[in-house]
């Protein structure tokens, strides 16, 4: 198992946050070494938000978290939004969105 991977998992102390502004809002991720929300709206549908996430170009820039981090946290960003926003979802990932479903 990798080490770097183990430790993330299991000692990162990471949360989620939610800033809503009606239709729309920010969630904010947060881990022992950075912090950066991304704004999201309401979806249609099957669809209950679409979270913009930053494209790899601009990861670093915008999160403080190396590129090699951005699959890690963006999965975790949207199992917990999953987790609290919705009773049975599920989630996707899709270039520069995650789509979070009921």
């Amino acid at each position: 198992m990798n080490i770097q991977k183990f430790q993330n998992e299991f000692f990162m102390k990471r949360k989620i946050e939610y800033k809503s502004e009606g239709r729309s809002g920010y969630v904010i991720y947060s881990d022992d070494n950075t912090r950066f929300s991304m704004y999201y709206e309401f979806g249609g549908g099957d669809c209950v938000a679409i979270v913009n996430i930053p494209s790899a170009d601009d990861w670093v820039k915008v999160t403080g978290s190396p590129l090699s981090s951005r699959d890690e946290i963006l999965t975790f960003i949207a199992s917990q939004v999953v987790k609290d926003q919705t009773s049975k979802g599920h989630y996707r990932i899709s270039g520069n969105f995650i789509e979070i479903y009921e």
